[in-house]
């Protein structure tokens, strides 16, 4: 249909061709998973998939410090400049690659395997507010997880729940629904007083997640048929089922 010239600061050009095309629904697996997403481990799996976080910006800082000091010497206008001009946009190029690789891994992976996901309304742009995080939450992208797997379930027909921003997952007992109020983020494992379970804190959050997810799922498909099929098949994704 059309055909987009584009060139970035690394001096590349690339084309971008608009067609269309029909998108075929996955097949169902009948799986579901609740998601609780941090920065020690990216994903925390409610079937225990643990997904470490590769933090490629901080592996690649000191290279990236390296060459911005190199650029600020040289003299403006010369030839020498625009060669390091090139290796500090060549340094984030790799790293806006690497992280949008492994962003679209998941989440495809994610839409393949498991018919029902259920996540977390993180306030990112609160989050980033804390001078002591904002690095670390930038480099995970945690806003560009959410549009791709929204996106993504939408087209193959997959259903993405976010819960309530406020609901306490990570106090919350998985197994009899105890709350423990003193809980802090030092806290790796979760102890119930009331049950006993012992468990780590990320992997009982995320199965509270996927708890509450589906009481939300429940309650928003047992209105009337219209929308039900509404939700099924105009806003499969995120929005479909939040609750305000």
């Amino acid at each position: 249909m059309s055909v987009t010239i584009s060139k970035n600061k690394c001096n590349q050009f690339f084309a971008s061709i608009l067609v269309e095309c029909e998108i075929i629904k996955k097949p169902k697996t009948g799986k579901q998973i609740g998601l609780d997403i941090g920065l020690k481990s990216f994903l925390t799996c409610s079937d225990g998939l643990v997904i470490d976080n590769p933090r490629f910006f901080r592996e690649s800082q000191a290279e990236l410090k390296k060459a911005q000091r190199r650029l600020s010497k040289k003299e403006k206008g010369s030839r020498r400049r625009v060669k390091a001009r090139l290796k500090v946009a060549r340094i984030h190029q790799k790293i806006a690659r690497q992280r949008s690789n492994f962003l679209h891994t998941i989440t495809s992976r994610l839409v393949n395997e498991y018919d029902f996901i259920a996540i977390e309304d993180l306030n990112v742009a609160g989050m980033v507010k804390n001078h002591k995080l904002a690095k670390s939450i930038n480099d995970a992208s945690f806003s560009e997880f959410y549009r791709l797997l929204s996106y993504k379930a939408s087209w193959y027909g997959k259903g993405v729940v976010k819960i309530d921003r406020w609901y306490p997952s990570s106090k919350t007992c998985s197994c009899c629904g105890w709350i423990k109020q003193d809980l802090t983020l030092a806290d790796r494992t979760f102890e119930c007083k009331d049950c006993g379970l012992v468990e780590d804190r990320d992997l009982n959050a995320s199965r509270n997640i996927l708890n509450e997810a589906l009481g939300v799922n429940s309650a928003i498909r047992t209105q009337s048929e219209c929308k039900t099929e509404v939700v099924r098949h105009e806003a499969v994704g995120d929005e479909a089922f939040r609750v305000d």
